[in-house]
């Protein structure tokens, strides 16, 4: 008699491929010189990408309040390293990009994302 549970006259469960249980076996493909050429192509663009927007997201944290000592931390960065970043994308913005045009950063915002690295660099920055 075949089992509800079991399929089989004899009572014991059918073979069953993975897929056939409901979940397929991960296969790894084997490493060929292009996927490896791809992730490491990948891996460029991802750090090209934190590379121009951590300077951008530590200014606005220290617009926000954040002190720079703390934006350097969580973008795990010295200060130091933090202030030459950011000093760099700052410069890029703070002339205008085209004569007559206003500049994309405002030297006020410069000047006050300035004084939070210098406050920090010189430990007065609140901790």
């Amino acid at each position: 008699m075949t089992s509800l549970i079991t399929d089989n006259a004899d009572g014991t469960a059918p073979r069953r491929a993975p897929l056939e249980r409901g979940f397929p076996l991960p296969r790894s493909a084997p490493q060929t010189v292009s996927s490896t050429l791809h992730r490491l192509s990948s891996m460029a663009s991802l750090r090209a990408w934190e590379q121009r927007s951590t300077p951008a997201l530590m200014h606005q944290a220290i617009l926000d309040g954040v002190n720079a000592r703390r934006a350097a931390e969580a973008a795990h960065l010295s200060v130091e390293e933090a202030h030459v970043r950011w000093g760099d994308w700052a410069a890029k913005r703070l002339a205008p990009q085209r004569p007559g045009v206003a500049a994309e950063l405002p030297v006020q915002q410069f000047l006050n994302v300035h004084a939070a690295f210098a406050a920090a660099l010189a430990g007065e920055d609140p901790r």
